[in-house]
């Protein structure tokens, strides 16, 4: 009965090393590039009247350079009729000097290539902004109209690492993660602008 049973657990056990495949230990690829000419003002315009648009851009060439010095086509981890998306945050001084974030509305931005979604919430408000695949680049173009005086900020939310903004293409197993601030930013990846 033992040498049964023994024979028994050694076939099942041949069968299924044999039989069943492995796990797929594979997570894919991993890109990292660091690139802070994608994202910018238009004109580099700092200062703006009450009712100006501010006009802000994004274009992202599908050729990029990786930090490992590889040159890929973001078109080739990007699926059909995917796009990018990040957020901004437009901040305002308070009377301590913090940088309070901005509640926008829908009236206030103008959306000219590609979508935008604002965010109204009081406790959250966020600019989301999503690319769309425009020749070879992944592209964005919206205004804010302003209509307040004051000094004013956009950028990534406060707490950013180096203030940088985070995106990310995947095609499900691959993926290439882009930090990038805006052109002409501060230390902390926020662009000052002043409106009189």
């Amino acid at each position: 009965m033992k040498i049964t049973s023994l024979i028994i657990l050694s076939t099942i056990s041949q069968c299924v090393s044999l039989c069943c495949p492995e796990d797929d230990d594979y997570n894919g690829n991993h890109y990292f590039i660091e690139n802070n000419e994608l994202l910018s003002v238009q004109n580099n315009i700092t200062q703006l009247n009450v009712g100006d648009t501010l006009y802000f851009e994004t274009n992202i060439n599908t050729i990029q350079t990786t930090t490992t010095n590889d040159t890929i086509d973001l078109y080739d981890f990007s699926r059909p009729d995917e796009s990018m998306r990040y957020h901004l945050f437009v901040y305002k001084p308070n009377s301590n000097d913090d940088l309070e974030p901005l509640t926008l509305n829908e009236n206030t931005i103008i959306p000219i290539t590609g979508p935008i979604l604002v965010s109204e919430d009081p406790d959250n408000p966020y600019i989301t902004v999503e690319t769309i695949l425009e020749n070879d680049a992944f592209k964005n173009v919206f205004g804010v109209v302003v209509l307040e005086t004051g000094t004013f900020y956009i950028g990534s939310y406060l707490d950013a690492p180096n203030g940088e903004i985070n995106l990310i293409i995947s095609n499900g197993i691959d993926d290439v993660h882009i930090n990038t601030k805006i052109v002409n930013s501060n230390p902390q990846g926020l662009y000052q602008f002043t409106v009189n």
